[in-house]
């Protein structure tokens, strides 16, 4: 009965949020305000649904993925074929990103159905970090963006880097635990009737996690939209004339700007004249992994006690990886 009252409230989280968000368009419209409040405003609106339409097809097809993952995935046909090795299975976890064209949206509620099907946790941590990045859409947009600037050197590093960052992220912090999605926990304690179609099963599971996770895609698109809103990236952009502030600046601002994994290259190009190689690097790097959108879903997996740590251990990750390929003449 509780976790069907949990499960209630975070629809009913949900569909609030949604309403909350049609009501700042309509008022924007029809209520009298001044032509400052309307201009923001405005611009609050188109960078929040930008945010929010490149992210949903991606939320959708890893809300399908995780509902695959918890119907058809036996966990111990997965125990078995697993290597007892964390280190090896972290790097498991990360290559397996390769095979699903998802962004942080859709790889997060997937490692949750990993992880809560038997699947390690040092997978799932990888799986997610990883999967935004290694995947064939984005190495498709990476090469065409990056391969005739900076040579294939740059575009395989962000990849080698994301792998390395997952994999070590994923051993470093071996304390986090999953917190199981309510949908999961409902359907595990009620069961389901021996008739049921598994198709609409596999359905009513993905529409769940897909509700669980819109929420705090819509909370991290607005906080994106705010920020941006009210600290114009020029401010960001002017740090970036600093050798030492460059990198720092460059994930700072793929933070604030929460673009897709599959897009941000040609982002990335055009600030070609502002960013150092390296800085724009930190950039490709750091961003599908930390942004506004993937905080609030990172937190909604693991629960806010170990998010700054989680945040801190990438950021780090990022910097000191970044700074080396710099300093040995990689990139």
């Amino acid at each position: 009965m509780t976790t069907m009252i949990q499960y209630i409230r975070s629809g009913v989280a949900t569909l609030c949020t949604l309403i909350a968000c049609g009501v700042v368009v309509v008022a924007n419209r029809w209520l009298p305000v001044s032509a400052d409040i309307i201009t923001k405003t405005d611009i609050f609106i188109a960078i929040f649904l930008g945010i929010l339409y490149e992210a949903l097809p991606f939320l959708l097809a890893g809300a399908l993925i995780a509902a695959a993952i918890h119907q058809f995935l036996d966990p111990l046909w997965l125990a078995r074929r697993l290597p007892k090795s964390r280190w090896l299975v972290a790097l498991i976890g990360a290559l397996l990103g390769s095979v699903f064209p998802i962004c942080e949206c859709g790889s997060i509620p997937a490692a949750r159905s990993l992880v809560y099907r038997g699947a390690p946790m040092s997978l799932g941590v990888a799986f997610a970090i990883a999967a935004p990045v290694i995947n064939p859409i984005v190495f498709i947009s990476t090469s065409a963006a990056f391969a005739g600037v900076f040579g294939w050197s740059f575009v395989l590093w962000r990849f080698g880097l994301t792998i390395i960052i997952a994999v070590l992220t994923a051993v470093m912090m071996p304390n986090l635990t999953i917190i199981p999605a309510l949908t999961s926990e409902f359907h595990d304690h009620h069961g389901q009737p021996d008739d049921e179609i598994p198709f609409l099963v596999w359905l009513r599971h993905a529409l769940s996690d897909l509700l669980d996770m819109l929420r705090y895609v819509i909370i991290g698109a607005s906080l994106a939209a705010l920020i941006q809103v009210f600290l114009p990236n020029t401010v960001i952009l002017q740090m970036a004339s600093n050798a030492w502030l460059a990198v720092p600046a460059a994930m700072l601002l793929a933070v604030v700007m929460s673009i897709c994994s599959t897009v941000d290259a040609f982002v990335a190009l055009s600030l070609v004249g502002s960013f150092s190689p390296i800085a724009l690097m930190a950039f490709l790097v750091f961003g599908p992994i930390i942004d506004f959108k993937s905080i609030p879903m990172f937190a909604a997996i693991f629960g806010w006690r170990p998010i700054p740590q989680f945040v801190a251990t990438i950021a780090v990750l990022t910097i000191v990886l970044c700074g080396a390929i710099w300093r040995f003449g990689w990139v």
